[in-house]
């Protein structure tokens, strides 16, 4: 397989060129106002639960399935990484 291979960077400091998840503009002040009016207190502030076991369940209920049997993560990588970390030996190769 072959390896990543970035996008052009510009050269030279005349460009700054953004990723496609990147904008240059901060958020509209709607958007503030709808996040002040929805997440009072420190509520912003507090980790989610690690276990993610509301969502667990729900999905285990929508999908018809133990949540037990559900793997969260943090994206695509996380949950990459959890698998390989699992199924994978150390040094052992995935072919």
């Amino acid at each position: 397989m072959a390896g990543y291979l970035p996008g052009e960077q510009p050269r030279g400091g005349e460009f700054i060129k953004l990723n496609t998840n990147e904008n240059p503009f901060p958020p509209s002040p709607r958007v503030f106002e709808a996040i002040r009016q929805t997440l009072t207190g420190d509520r912003l502030r507090k980790y989610p639960d690690p276990s993610g076991a509301a969502f667990r369940q729900t999905a285990g209920r929508v999908l018809g399935v133990d949540p037990d049997s559900i793997l969260i993560g943090n994206g695509s990588d996380d949950l990459l990484t959890i698998t390989t970390r699992a199924f994978v030996p150390e040094a052992g190769l995935v072919v």
